[in-house]
């Protein structure tokens, strides 16, 4: 049985290889001026719209002001603060007078 490669021919179409490869051979001059030029103009937009963003936050443009004057401070009740006090203080005392007795182990 004969290898079916080598019954293929392959014109060497010199010229029009030349044409079609000559942007693919690898050119590091080529290649680092572009990606030096893409890098610098992703660096001046980003600088660019990082100063934009700044200049709206200082001028105050970018966030809605609010009044001081109405805003109001909810005062507190001091009754129900007083009674959250008494209940954490009655949870003290429960929990010192049960640490105080002699429990019995109930897995015994």
């Amino acid at each position: 049985m004969e290898n079916p490669s080598k019954n293929i021919k392959i014109s060497n179409n010199t010229q029009a290889s030349k044409k079609f490869w000559s942007s693919k051979i690898i050119k590091p001059k080529r290649d680092w001026r572009s990606i030096l030029v893409i890098s610098i103009t992703l660096l001046i937009f980003a600088l660019g719209f990082d100063f934009y963003i700044y200049e709206q936050i200082s001028s105050g443009e970018m966030y809605v002001n609010v009044n001081r004057a109405d805003l109001s401070v909810q005062s507190l009740m001091k009754n129900e603060l007083q009674k959250i006090l008494d209940a954490f203080e009655a949870k003290k005392q429960v929990i010192t007078t049960l640490k105080v007795k002699n429990l019995v182990d109930p897995s015994i």
